[in-house]
Order: C-alpha cells, then sequence, then structure tokens
C-alpha cells in the first residue's frame, strides 16, 4: 500500500509562502489567508513587505489594517483625503505609530494638508524612499516655510527614484540636489519651464517625464541642453496648438519615446513626419491620442486616430 502523500501548500517554507504574498493584494491576504489555519496566520503575522493602498478601501478594512499590521512591515502606502476618505489622513495618524514605519519604499499622499504633510514627514523614517508622490489639497501661504524643508529633504534623498506631485508656487524655492539621482518625473498640473529646467540641470539621470501640458513661460529663451538626457515623455492633457507643442519638442532631441494625448487638432499625419524625421532622430515609439467629448455620457474619452 502506497505511503505517498499528496502534497500541501502548508509544507513550503516560508520564505516560499511570503513570495506568493508579494503577489496578493493585502485584503487577500489578511481576509482569505490568515484565517485558514493557525500556520497561516504565523505565516502572515510575519509577512513584511505590505503594500496599503487604502485609497482603495473601506472603512472597515481600514481600520482593520491599521489594527493588525505592525507600522514596520509596511513597503508601500497610499493615504487619501479624497471624497470617499475625508479624514484618513487624520486617522492613520491617530491609530498607527509613525515612528514604527521604518522600511517605506513608496510613499503616495493625495489631497494632504500641509500640516499633515509636515506631521508624517517629520516622524516617518524615509531614509530608504524610492518613490514619492504627493499634492496638497489647499496651499497655505503661512506654512510655505515649514513645507519647503521637508520636502527639500526627501528630494536630496539618496534612494529616490521616482517623484510625482502638483506644482505650487513656492516650487522656486525647494532646493534641489546637484546631480540628483531621481529617475523619473511626474507633474500633475503645469510647470513653469523655468523649474523644470532647474530640475533637469540638477539632475542628470532623471530620463522620464511626465506632464499634463508643455510648460507655461517663454520656451524660446530655453536651450535644448536643459533636456539632453530625457528620453521618454508623455503629455496627458494637450490644449495649446500644434505650434506652441512643436516649440517644446524642439527642446528634447534624445527622445526615445514620445505620448501624447490631446484635441483633433494635434492630427496632421504629415506634418508629424516630418517633424519627427528633422527633429527627433532617435525616436523609436511615438504614441497619439485624441481626446473628445461625449455629450450622452458626458465624458471624455480617449482614442488612437
Amino acid at each position: 500500500m502506497s505511503n505517498y502523500v499528496a502534497p500541501s501548500i502548508e509544507t513550503l517554507p516560508v520564505e516560499i509562502l511570503h513570495r506568493i504574498f508579494d503577489n496578493l493584494d493585502a485584503q487577500i491576504i489578511l481576509y482569505s489567508i490568515r484565517p485558514l489555519s493557525k500556520l497561516f496566520r504565523s505565516v502572515v503575522n510575519t509577512y513584511n513587505r505590505y503594500v496599503l493602498e487604502f485609497n482603495l478601501i473601506s472603512k472597515s478594512c481600514f481600520y482593520f489594517f491599521c489594527r493588525l499590521i505592525h507600522p514596520q512591515n509596511i513597503i508601500s502606502l497610499t493615504l487619501s483625503n479624497n471624497e470617499q476618505t475625508s479624514v484618513q489622513i487624520d486617522l492613520f495618524i491617530s491609530l498607527v505609530h509613525l515612528r514604527q514605519i521604518t522600511r517605506l519604499r513608496s510613499l503616495t499622499l493625495l489631497q494632504i494638508s500641509e500640516d499633515q504633510l509636515n506631521y508624517i514627514l517629520k516622524r516617518i523614517n524615509l531614509n530608504l524612499l524610492i518613490t514619492f508622490s504627493f499634492s496638497i489639497r489647499k496651499y497655505d501661504d503661512r506654512r510655505r516655510a515649514t513645507t519647503i524643508t521637508p520636502l527639500s529633504s526627501i528630494i536630496a534623498q539618496s534612494t529616490l527614484r521616482k517623484l510625482e506631485f502638483n506644482t505650487f508656487d513656492s516650487m522656486p524655492k525647494i532646493s534641489w540636489p546637484i546631480d540628483g539621482i531621481t529617475e523619473y518625473l511626474t507633474t500633475n498640473n503645469r510647470i513653469n519651464i523655468d523649474d523644470l529646467c532647474k530640475i533637469f540641470q540638477c539632475s542628470p539621470h532623471l530620463h522620464m517625464l511626465i506632464m499634463n501640458e508643455i510648460p507655461a513661460g517663454v520656451i524660446n529663451n530655453v536651450t535644448s541642453t536643459c533636456f539632453r538626457q530625457l528620453t521618454s515623455l508623455t503629455m496627458q492633457d494637450l490644449r495649446v496648438t500644434i505650434d506652441e507643442l512643436e516649440s517644446f519638442l524642439l527642446l528634447t532631441s534624445s527622445l526615445v519615446y514620445l505620448k501624447l494625448i490631446g484635441g483633433e487638432e494635434m492630427l496632421d499625419g504629415k506634418r508629424w513626419e516630418q517633424f519627427i524625421q528633422i527633429n527627433l532622430p532617435q525616436l523609436d515609439k511615438f504614441e497619439f491620442y485624441f481626446t473628445e467629448w461625449n455629450e450622452q455620457t458626458n465624458k471624455q474619452t480617449k482614442k488612437q486616430p
């Protein structure tokens, strides 16, 4: 008679189970796997690579996660003060020991107040931070100086690779580190051309840029050397003429990838072909989408020509 025993997932080493958890979201780990057995409860309790996107979960899940997950086991955190989660950041501050968050690789703070931003940045250990994204709900002139200091400190982090933000009036006062190592930059509203040049001049490794629109300001006074390291450019909400767009693209001769999302007035295949051949000789991939308003659904749709 055979003594064969069917293999069980419970016989896998803890390290393998944790690797499997890396491909699951926190709700599945805590709600579906943890209750299965004492073994799984123990394995889940020692898992230390949680990715928490609190902008996408219910209030009951939020409380459950804050109670159950030890702060030092969080490596990626998203908090939001949007309409559905208007007081979430204050709740998180009250429920979690921020100084115990010591292994964070990614931090996203959406619609945060300046008070909350300063409070969090002064307490969370950001020495391992790779990705930082924030949008401030409303800027307060009285707090400009106190906001600039922690932001400048984060931007100077030797580990930071990806940065996403909404531009604001105090941006010129931010201290950008010389020879910064940031590689990816996303600006969610229109940035001034002078501020953008300053960022690129201080960031020789910055090769990927995502913007809603071309920069504001006098572009003709800028030399192409400002953006010589830029190889990937995405513009997501173009509302300028094709002439204005071309005047900016003339500064980006090293582009390998270009993605544009705008109105139908940008549709001129022959003109684009000639412009790319002459001014973007290294371009390998060009994607263009035009947007149109659907009156029946009151929504904007994106289409490829």
